[in-house]
């Protein structure tokens, strides 16, 4: 059985300007999944501020515009194939890559919902996962705000989609190169709640030319992982 509901992604969940967040695009599709973990891959960027629609079946979801395929998602059915990080990083190892976080003229997505430096805290997840290149590590602390949460008053499976996304970016080494998630599978072993005290770290797999490999992990105040992803980045450059 199949079914269908319209769906409208507000630009205030952007990315790169005029298109959706791809974590959060993702954590969307996943959430019409359902299940702790989820595979998603990503055809085309999301528009923004308009009539879309979300299909599900037994297959999983799929996100449409018109005819068009968006975004595919379904349930991961393994385990997910990454290694987390044992604890999170400390905070002298968190302040020299927030040191490296682009300025608002380097970055690819200065608007962005997850990492946009022009972003007002208050309405953005504003992480600034900066990577470290003597740790190899992307790294920020996140406090969800209470308007994050969702049911159960957990924070939203989408916002943690979200913030597993641009640590695994910053990850790769990029700054300012224009580089777009294709790809992107995440296992949440719990929500956390709105004001818990998390850490959010990415760090780079593996690069085949234009195609870069990442992780990200959330930790809890105790270094328990409680939510982690693999991420495929497609740079946009020319020359490779």
């Amino acid at each position: 059985m199949t079914a269908s509901d319209p769906i409208i992604i507000d630009s205030r969940f952007r990315g790169p300007d005029g298109m959706g967040n791809g974590g959060y695009v993702s954590g969307v599709v996943a959430e019409a999944v359902g299940g702790p973990a989820a595979k998603v891959r990503l055809h085309a960027p999301t528009p923004l501020d308009r009539a879309l629609q979300l299909v599900r079946d037994a297959s999983g979801a799929r996100l449409m515009d018109g005819d068009r395929l968006l975004v595919e998602a379904e349930a991961l059915g393994k385990p997910l194939d990454l290694d987390p990080m044992p604890s999170p990083p400390g905070d002298e190892a968190i302040a020299r890559a927030k040191a490296h976080f682009p300025t608002a003229e380097q970055h690819m997505a200065p608007r962005c919902f997850v990492c946009g430096p022009l972003r007002d805290p208050e309405e953005a997840l504003h992480l600034i996962t900066g990577h470290d290149a003597a740790s190899g590590l992307a790294a920020d602390r996140w406090v969800p705000r209470g308007d994050l949460g969702g049911a159960n008053g957990l924070v939203a499976t989408r916002y943690v989609w979200a913030a597993l996304d641009c640590p695994s970016y910053f990850a790769t080494g990029l700054v300012d190169t224009p580089a777009l998630l294709a790809g992107i599978a995440a296992q949440v072993q719990r929500r956390p709640a709105p004001g818990e005290a998390l850490t959010v770290t990415g760090w780079s797999l593996e690069a085949d030319g234009r195609k870069l490999h990442s992780g990200s992990v959330i930790h809890d105040e105790s270094g328990h992982a409680i939510a982690m992803a693999r991420a495929l980045w497609i740079r946009m450059d020319e020359g490779l």
